[in-house]
């Protein structure tokens, strides 16, 4: 009992087998881990990538945005959006930007209480 035409295309191009074939099926990228909040744009003067789903990544970073943004933005599971990104970064393509790190949790606060009086 095998597929039917319409069905097996259904699998291969739908949601749910898309994240795989970005990624080659790879959960980490051999460049290194990049955290969700990490700032990251496109290096001066790099040349868009062939692969259109990157090319759509590093247009996309022609100004700043986090991972999370750019998975939200490009409609990618964060996983692959990290992968990609990552993969980017390793290239070369994409460079990432200095974020400031603060302990304080008066910065926290304020941001909570930015966050609910809107």
């Amino acid at each position: 009992m095998g597929f039917e035409p319409e069905a097996e295309q259904l699998i291969e191009d739908g949601p749910m087998a898309r994240p795989y074939f970005l990624t080659g099926g790879r959960t980490r990228s051999d460049a290194g881990e990049l955290a969700v909040e990490a700032m990251v744009a496109a290096a001066p003067d790099s040349a868009p990538p062939a692969d259109a789903e990157l090319r759509a990544i590093h247009e996309l970073c022609q100004t700043p945005n986090s991972i999370a943004e750019i998975s939200a933005k490009r409609s990618l599971p964060l996983g692959v959006a990290r992968v990609l990104v990552a993969d980017l970064w390793g290239s070369g393509s994409l460079e990432v930007l200095e974020t400031t790190r603060s302990d304080d949790i008066a910065i926290v606060r304020r941001l909570l209480d930015g966050i609910r009086n809107r």
